[in-house]
């Protein structure tokens, strides 16, 4: 096995591995792929490396920068991680996650955070810290390693490129969009994609049980849904205040 920095003619191969390995996870969005690519192409993808059996890639790590509200600097995410599920149990996860941090003190990292299972991390020497967060995640599965005597204090943030909706999220909201009308739109709020777009507040009910887009957190996590949904809200509010595009649009005489 060999542990490398990424090449250009590995993206394919890097993608493919990690929709696979991803793919029957029930915690998992399914955009980690989506979240590589996006790190790489806005230059955040600050350590990206491949684990390589027989000339085949079969596993994938990467390291990208975060921001402490202390204004710690040098601090790194880990993850995700990724491995074929025909080659996990063969501690090339274990490999991958050794040679990347040694990378990171290499370049001068100061520390690296992570979410995960504290059963498989802290043998990696990552610990919780009740000073440093992530806001909306349990404490419990957040964890820092620091490569210094002491630890920042203060709140978390990955990379934009990790505020990504799912492929089925998207497909909700798209109909949302299609279906909005000005007063709001009547949602199953018991449907776990409802459930996970009103946790990320893209949708917020209202009093009447009718649900309306909040545009801002929408756009934060897609540009062109966010567009796009801007376009529709400023055509509802244009419908409702013509009587006879309002006519049309209901299908009734003005």
């Amino acid at each position: 096995m060999i542990i490398r920095s990424e090449k250009p003619s590995d993206i394919e191969a890097i993608t493919e591995v990690i929709k696979v390995a991803f793919e029957d996870h029930s915690f998992s969005e399914q955009t980690e792929h989506f979240i590589i690519c996006d790190l790489r192409t806005a230059g955040a993808l600050s350590i990206s490396l491949v684990a390589e059996v027989h000339g085949r890639v079969v596993g994938h790590i990467a390291f990208s920068p975060v921001t402490i509200s202390d204004g710690t600097t040098n601090w790194y995410g880990l993850g995700p991680v990724s491995v074929l599920p025909e080659y996990q149990g063969g501690r090339i996860g274990t490999a991958m996650i050794d040679k990347g941090i040694t990378s990171l003190k290499s370049m001068g990292g100061k520390g690296c955070v992570i979410i995960g299972l504290p059963a498989y991390f802290n043998r990696f020497g990552f610990k919780n810290y009740r000073k440093l967060v992530h806001e909306g995640i349990p404490q419990e599965v957040f964890a820092a390693k620091s490569f210094a005597a002491w630890v920042p204090n203060g709140k978390v943030e990955y990379h934009e490129a990790f505020k990504k909706l799912s492929a089925i999220e998207k497909d909700a909201i798209a109909d949302v969009i299609i279906d909005y009308c000005i007063e709001g739109i009547k949602l199953d709020s018991g449907n776990p994609v409802i459930e996970s777009l009103i946790k990320k507040e893209v949708i917020a009910e209202t009093i009447d049980g009718k649900f309306v887009m909040r545009l801002s957190a929408l756009a934060k996590y897609d540009s062109y849904l966010g567009q796009i949904a801007q376009f529709r809200v400023a055509e509802m509010g244009r419908v409702h205040k013509n009587p006879i595009l309002a006519a049309i649009h209901h299908g009734t005489d003005a």
